[in-house]
C-alpha cells in the first residue's frame, strides 16, 4: 500500500539545453551547460536538483502474529539524504543489518540514487499484541514534499492516512495483534434444549483469511436426558449476538405506562396489623419471595353506610366498624342529601372511643344511608417498594412514603416495566434484532416506539392516532470511542418492543440474530460454511437376563432413550417387529427395565443398539474464512431448532 505524496520535484535554475551553439544534438542522457560544456543528466540533478523525498512506500495494514517481511520504497530525486528509524512498543530499535530489534539505538541512513531506494523490514513473531513507530527523517538539506493533512470521524490525526511533512520528519505506526479465535458451538437461545456444549476453535489472523477448515462439536445431553434430531442444520441457524451491560435506570417514554399488569395474588398479600406510623409494612405471607424494590403499591377500595344524616359536621357514624374499612389518610367520596359530591380525608378511626365513628379533615354533609368509598393513599399517590425483607424480617417491606393502612388490608403490587433502556454500548445493533437474556421479556426485540390511540375500533371508520415516538436506538448525545478511525463503543439508549422488568437493571444481555450477513455485521468475518450436518452417537447396552416373549427388557445401562422415539435393533430382536419402540424406561440411567412397543425373546447379554436417539449430538462443517474481523467471536447453531429431548 503506497502511502506517498506524490512524484514531482523541483527543476534547477540553471539553464541547460539539448543542443551547443553550433546546434549540435547531446548524446542521450546528457545535456549543454550554458558555457558549452556537455554534463550527464544525473549529474547535474545531484548538483542543481531541489533534494524532495516525494514518496515512502510501505504496507501499513495490520501485521499477523507470526514473522514476515515487509518492502519499502523511497522515491526521490537523486542526491536526496534520509534516516529511517523504526521503534517497538518496548522502545526497541530496528537493526537494518540484523534485521532484529535491538536495546541499542539503530537507524539507517542513505543517500537516495536513480530516484529510489528501496529495503524490507522484517516483523518478528510476537505473544502479545505490538506497535511499530516509523519514523523518516529528511536530512538537512532535502525535504519532504509537501504536507496533505487526514483525519479520523471524530478529529483526531490519521498519520497513515496523511501525506508529506511540513518538517523534517515524517510518522507512520503499524500494529502488530496476536491471532483471534472464531469459536463454532452449540448454544440453546430459550435454553429449552439442555445439555454441555462442546466448541471447537479455528485460529486466524486479523485481517487475514483462512482456506477450507473442517470443523466438528458436541451437543451432551444429561444422563438422564436424550436428544432426537428434528432437521438438519442451516446457515440460517446460526446465532450472531453482541453482549451489551445494561445501565441502572430505565428512561420513561412519553405516553408509556410503567405498570401495566399486576402481579398475580398470592398467599398472605394483605397486611399483618394496623400500619399507623411509619413507612414499614408487616404482611401476613412472604415479602421477600414475593416483591421486588420499585413494585408500585395499590389497595382495593371499601364502602360503608352512613347511620344518621350529617349535617355540616367532620363526624360520622357508619353501620360498620371504621377500622375493617378505613386508616387515617384514606380518602372518602360520598354523596350528600342535596346530591352534591365531596371529597375528604380520614383523620381518625373510632372517634371518641366509638368504633363505629371517624373523623374527616373538614365538615361535611351525608344523608343517613348514603354510601361512602374509602381508598388509600397508595391508589392516588405513587408509592413504591423501597426495601424487600426489610431488618432480615421475610413478611416486611419498606415503602417509599408513609401511609397507613388498615388490618388486612389486601394489597396488589405491579412491577415497573420499561421500554427504553442505556446500554454500554449500542454500536452494530439494529432494529429487528432479538434479545434475550435471564430478565428479558420473552420473545423481545429492538423496535421504534409507539404510543398510539384507536378510534372507532373495530369499525370501517377505524382510525389510529400517533401521539408519540421514538426511535429503537439513541446515543443521547454520548461521544463514542473511535480507535484508528473505528467507532468500537457507543453507548445510547435502546428500545424494547416488550417493556422489561427493573431486575433488567446491571445484566449482561444478547442482542443479535441469524444468518450469514449477521455475522459479517456485528463481527466482521465474512465466511462461507459447507457440509453441514447433524448425527447421533449410537447408543448400546445389553440385556441382564434372558427374556421369552415378553415385552420387559432388563438391560445393563437405560441412557440415551425417548419414550415413544427411540427403537431397538440387535440380534435375536423378533424379525417380524423389528426396531419396535422403547414405550417405557426412557429417561434415566443406569440399568433397569425397557418396556417394548412389542414382544421379544432375548437371550442374556445380547447387544442391544438404541436407533432414532442418544445423548450426544455432533455437528460437523467446512468454513471458509474470506475476511478476519478485529476481535474473536463465537458462531453459535441454535439448537432449539436441531434438538428435541422429548418425544413429538
Amino acid at each position: 500500500m503506497a502511502n506517498g505524496y506524490g512524484s514531482s520535484t523541483s527543476s534547477s535554475n540553471i539553464t541547460r539545453s539539448a543542443t551547443n551553439a553550433q546546434g549540435k544534438l547531446a548524446p542521450p542522457g546528457y545535456h549543454y551547460m550554458p558555457d558549452g560544456t556537455l554534463m550527464a543528466d544525473s549529474e547535474h540533478d545531484k548538483l542543481y536538483a531541489e533534494k524532495v523525498i516525494a514518496s515512502f512506500n510501505l504496507d501499513l495494514s495490520d501485521l499477523p502474529a507470526a514473522s514476515s517481511k515487509r518492502h519499502f520504497s523511497i522515491v526521490g530525486n537523486a542526491g536526496s539524504e534520509f534516516t529511517l528509524e523504526i521503534k517497538n512498543e518496548d522502545s526497541y530499535y530496528y537493526n537494518f543489518i540484523t534485521n532484529t530489534f535491538q536495546v541499542a539505538k539503530a537507524k539507517l541512513e542513505e543517500t537516495i540514487l536513480n530516484n529510489n531506494y528501496t529495503g524490507y523490514i522484517t516483523f518478528p513473531t510476537i505473544t502479545d499484541n505490538d506497535q511499530y513507530d516509523i519514523y523518516l527523517y529528511a536530512k538537512p538539506g532535502t525535504k519532504h514534499a509537501d504536507y496533505f493533512e487526514s483525519r479520523f470521524p471524530d478529529g483526531t490525526l490519521d498519520i497513515n492516512s496523511s501525506s508529506g511533512s511540513n518538517s523534517l520528519m515524517m510518522q507512520k505506526v503499524i500494529y502488530q495483534y496476536t491471532a483471534l479465535t472464531l469459536t463454532l458451538a452449540g448454544y440453546s437461545l430459550t435454553g429449552g434444549v439442555a445439555g454441555t456444549f462442546g466448541t471447537d476453535t479455528i485460529s486466524v489472523d486479523r485481517g487475514g483469511s483462512k482456506a477450507k477448515t473442517a470443523f466438528s462439536f458436541t451437543t451432551t445431553a444429561g444422563a438422564t436426558a436424550a436428544y432426537r434430531i428434528l432437521k438438519q442444520p442451516e446457515y440460517s441457524d446460526i446465532l450472531s449476538f453482541l453482549e451489551p451491560v445494561v445501565g441502572s435506570t430505565p428512561e420513561i417514554l412519553p405516553g408509556e405506562n410503567i405498570y401495566p399488569t399486576a402481579t398475580a395474588a398470592f398467599t398472605g398479600d394483605d397486611v399483618d396489623g394496623a400500619i399507623t406510623s411509619g413507612s414499614v409494612v408487616r404482611m401476613d405471607g412472604s415479602a421477600g419471595t414475593n416483591l421486588t424494590v420499585g413494585d408500585k403499591i395499590t389497595t382495593v377500595d371499601t364502602t360503608g353506610t352512613v347511620d344518621g344524616e350529617i349535617a355540616d359536621g367532620t363526624v360520622v357514624t357508619l353501620d360498620q366498624t371504621c377500622s375493617t374499612l378505613m386508616a387515617v389518610g384514606d380518602k372518602v367520596d360520598g354523596s350528600g342529601a342535596d346530591g352534591s359530591g365531596t371529597t375528604l380525608l380520614v383523620t381518625v378511626v373510632g372517634t371518641g372511643g366509638n368504633a363505629k365513628r371517624f373523623t374527616v379533615d373538614s365538615s361535611t354533609s351525608f344523608a343517613d344511608g348514603a354510601t361512602l368509598i374509602f381508598s388509600s393513599k397508595v391508589n392516588r399517590s405513587l408509592t413504591t417498594v423501597t426495601v424487600v425483607a426489610t431488618s432480615g424480617a421475610d413478611t416486611d417491606f419498606t415503602m417509599s412514603q408513609a401511609i397507613q393502612f388498615r388490618d388486612n388490608a389486601p394489597l396488589t403490587f405491579f412491577k415497573q416495566k420499561n421500554h427504553q433502556w442505556p446500554l454500554d454500548n449500542i454500536n452494530k445493533i439494529k432494529t429487528g434484532m432479538i434479545v434475550s437474556g435471564t430478565n428479558v421479556t420473552a420473545s423481545s426485540t429492538v423496535k421504534d416506539y409507539m404510543d398510539s390511540t384507536t378510534l372507532f375500533a373495530g369499525f370501517p371508520n377505524e382510525q389510529i392516532l400517533i401521539n408519540n415516538t421514538a426511535p429503537a436506538l439513541s446515543t443521547k448525545n454520548q461521544a463514542p470511542t473511535i480507535v484508528n478511525g473505528v467507532v468500537t463503543v457507543q453507548p445510547g439508549n435502546v428500545v424494547f418492543n416488550n417493556q422489561q422488568i427493573l431486575a433488567l437493571a446491571g445484566d449482561t444481555i444478547k442482542i443479535g440474530g441469524y444468518g450469514k450477513d449477521l455475522i459479517s455485521d456485528l463481527f466482521g468475518y465474512n465466511v462461507e460454511i459447507t457440509d453441514l450436518a447433524i448425527a447421533l452417537t449410537t447408543v448400546s447396552t445389553t440385556t441382564t437376563e434372558a427374556t421369552s416373549a415378553h415385552a420387559t427388557i432388563a438391560v445393563a445401562d437405560r441412557e440415551g432413550v425417548i419414550n415413544n422415539v427411540s427403537r431397538v435393533g440387535g440380534i435375536g430382536i423378533d424379525p417380524s417387529v423389528q426396531n419396535p419402540l422403547i414405550t417405557s424406561g426412557g429417561g434415566a440411567d443406569g440399568a433397569g427395565d425397557w418396556v417394548m412397543g412389542a414382544t421379544q425373546s432375548l437371550e442374556n447379554g445380547t447387544t442391544l443398539t438404541v436407533e432414532n436417539t442418544g445423548r450426544i449430538a455432533t455437528i460437523t462443517g467446512n468454513i471458509t474464512i474470506s475476511k478476519v474481523g478485529n476481535a474473536n467471536a463465537t458462531l453459535r447453531f441454535d439448537v432449539d431448532t436441531l434438538l428435541s429431548t422429548s418425544a413429538p
